[in-house]
C-alpha cells in the first residue's frame, strides 16, 4: 500500500511464505520519506511454528516506530535492518531453544535508535551493529548448551554507539564488542570452552574516534574492567589473558583480549583475522591432521626473535624443585623452537630463574607491561589451572600484530608433577610441561583450536575440533610433543626448518 499526502512518502510491504514443517517465514519493509531525506526498515524472520509473535508498526510523526514481543521453541531467526541518511542499523538473533524477544526501535532519516532485551537456552546468539559513515560500533554474544540473558541498545545521532548487559552459563560462551572510528579501532572479546559462566558489560562508541570500555567475568573473575581499557588507550597497543579452566568434569579454556589499533598510514599488510586457520582437507599423519592448528593474529614479528623467558620460583608448590620447574619450561619453549625455522625463544638458557622479576597479581585491575616475559606462580583458585597474558604494540607487519611481552601463571593450589608416569597415571595430578607447552603456544601467536558452537574458532563439522593429538586442543591428559597440526601452525608463523621443508630459508624473510 502507498500514500501520498502533503510532501511526504510512506510504504508497508508485508510477505508471509511457508519454508518448510514445522518452520515459516515473513518479510516486513517498510519506508518513510518527507522534506529531509527517507528512511526505511526491513525485516525478516524464520520462525518455528510454535513460536508467536506480535510486531507493532506506527509510520508517520518524522519517522518509522516499530516494537516486537516473540517467544516460543525450536530453531528460530530474527533479522532486522534499518537505513537513513548516511546511516544503518543491523540486528540479528539465531537460536535453536527457547527464545523470548522484546524489542523497541525509532528511526527517522537523520537518526536511529534501538533497544532489544532477549533470553533463552540451548544455543543462542545475537549481533548488533550501528554505522554512519566510516564509524561503526558493534555488540556480538553467542552460547551453546545452557542460557543467556541480555540486553542491548543501538544509536546513531552525532556518532553511532552499542552496547550489551549480558549473563551466560553454559558448555561454552562468547562475547565482543568492537568499534571503528577514523582515528582508530578498538575491540574487546571474552570466551570460554567447556562449563562456566560469563557476564559482560561492554559500550562501544566511535564518530573521529573509536572507544569500548566496560568489564568481563567469566566464572565470576573479572577479567577485563576500566583498567584493562586504560592501559591500551595510550596508543597502538594490545592485551590478551587465555588459560587452562578446571571445568568439574574436564578441563576447559577462557580467553578475554583488547585491542585498541591507531589507523596510520605506514602500516602494511591485512590484519589476519583473530582465530585464523588454515585450509581443511590435509592428510592426517602419526600427530593428527596436519591441518588442525588456529592462529590469533599476532606473533613475535622480530626475526629470530630469541624471547628470553623467566622464572620467578617464588611459591613453587611442594613435590616441584625451582631446577626441574625451569627444566620443564625450557622443554616446553624447545618442543615449539624445534618445529620452526626461527629460533623463537633463547638459545642456551630458554628460562632464567630471576626472583627479583615482579609476578604480579593475574586479576588486577591496572595490569602493567614491565618489558619481561615472566613465568610464575599464584593461587587462582579452584577453576584456573594455568593463564597467559601477553601485550601487543599494535604494529603491525605481513598481516600480525606484534607479541612484545607474555607472562604465565601456574596454579600453586593445583598439584603438579614433572614425571611423565605420574601425570599418565593420575587424572589429579598435572603434568607441568604439558601446560606450559599450551600456554607458550599462546604466547607466540597459536590459538586453541574447538567448535564455533562452544566460543571458538572452527565450524562444527569441521573434524579438527575433534583432533586430540594436538597439543592446542583440548587438555585430555598430558601430552608434550606437538601434533602436526600445531608443527604447520607454529611453521606458518616461523618458517619450517630445512630438514622439514623441500626450500632454502630467505634472508629476507618480511620481519621486522
Amino acid at each position: 500500500m502507498v500514500q501520498r499526502s502533503l510532501g511526504f512518502t510512506l510504504m508497508c510491504l508485508i510477505a508471509l511464505w511457508a519454508i518448510a514443517l514445522p518452520a515459516f517465514g515473513i518479510s516486513i519493509s517498510c519506508s518513510y520519506g518527507e522534506g529531509e531525506g527517507f528512511v526505511s526498515s526491513s525485516e525478516r524472520f524464520d520462525l518455528d511454528r510454535s513460536t508467536s509473535m506480535q510486531n507493532g508498526i506506527a509510520i508517520g510523526s518524522g519517522g518509522i516506530s516499530q516494537s516486537l514481543q516473540a517467544s516460543g521453541t525450536g530453531t528460530n531467526n530474527m533479522a532486522q535492518s534499518v537505513s537513513g541518511s548516511g546511516y544503518s542499523l543491523q540486528d540479528e538473533i539465531d537460536s535453536q531453544g527457547s527464545l523470548k524477544v522484546s524489542r523497541s526501535s525509532f528511526a527517522s532519516a537523520q537518526m536511529a535508535i534501538l533497544s532489544q532485551g532477549l533470553a533463552g537456552s540451548g544455543s543462542v546468539n545475537f549481533a548488533v551493529q550501528s554505522n554512519q559513515g566510516s564509524a561503526q560500533a558493534g555488540q556480538e554474544a553467542s552460547v551453546a548448551g545452557g542460557a543467556l540473558a541480555s540486553s542491548q541498545s543501538l544509536s546513531v545521532t552525532a556518532g553511532v554507539s552499542a552496547g550489551q548487559s549480558t549473563q551466560m552459563a553454559g558448555t561454552s560462551g562468547c562475547v565482543v564488542a568492537k568499534a571503528t572510528g577514523e582515528e582508530n579501532v578498538m575491540s574487546a572479546a571474552g570466551s570460554f570452552f567447556g562449563p562456566g559462566a560469563l557476564s559482560a558489560e561492554f559500550v562501544s562508541s566511535a564518530a573521529e574516534s573509536a572507544s569500548v570500555g566496560g568489564a568481563a567475568a567469566v566464572d565470576g573473575v573479572n577479567w577485563l574492567n576500566d583498567g584493562s581499557f586504560r592501559a591500551i588507550s595510550s596508543g597502538s597497543l594490545g592485551m590478551g589473558v587465555s588459560g587452562l579452566r578446571d571445568a568439574g568434569m574436564g578441563l576447559g579454556f577462557f580467553e578475554v583480549r583488547v585491542l585498541n589499533l591507531e589507523l596510520r598510514g605506514e602500516q602494511q599488510g591485512g590484519a589476519v583475522s583473530p582465530g585464523a586457520t588454515s585450509p581443511s582437507g590435509a592428510s592426517s599423519g602419526g600427530g593428527g591432521y596436519d591441518s588442525s592448528y588456529s592462529l590469533t593474529g599476532y606473533r613475535l614479528n622480530r626475526k629470530d626473535a630469541q624471547l628470553q623467558l623467566y622464572l620467578n620460583s617464588k611459591n613453587t608448590p611442594s613435590g616441584l624443585t625451582e631446577e626441574s620447574v625451569r627444566d620443564a619450561i625450557a622443554a616446553a619453549a624447545n618442543a615449539w623452537d624445534d618445529a620452526a625455522a626461527q629460533n623463537i625463544f633463547a638459545d642456551g638458557d630458554a628460562v632464567k630463574v630471576d626472583n627479583s622479576l615482579q609476578v604480579d597479581n593475574p586479576f588486577t585491575s591496572t595490569p602493567v607491561s614491565d618489558g619481561y616475559s615472566v613465568n610464575g606462580w599464584w593461587g587462582l583458585g579452584s577453576s584456573y589451572l594455568g593463564i597467559a597474558r601477553w601485550w601487543s604494540n599494535g604494529q603491525l607487519s605481513d598481516g600480525y600484530y606484534s607479541i612484545t611481552e607474555a607472562d604465565i601463571w601456574y596454579n600453586k593450589d593445583k598439584q603438579w608433577t614433572v614425571d611423565w608416569n605420574t601425570a599418565v597415571g593420575n587424572g589429579f595430578v598435572y603434568d607441568l610441561q604439558s601446560v606450559a607447552t599450551h600456554e607458550l603456544g599462546h604466547s607466540i601467536g597459536m590459538g586453541d583450536i574447538y567448535s564455533t558452537a562452544y566460543g571458538g574458532t572452527l565450524p562444527s563439522s569441521d573434524p579438527r575440533t575433534s583432533d586430540f593429538e594436538q597439543v592446542m586442543n583440548v587438555y585430555d591428559g598430558p601430552q608434550r610433543a606437538l601434533g602436526n597440526g600445531d608443527r604447520t601452525g607454529v611453521q606458518k608463523l616461523y618458517g619450517t626448518p630445512l630438514e622439514e621443508g623441500m626450500y632454502l630459508y630467505v634472508s629476507s624473510y618480511p620481519f621486522v
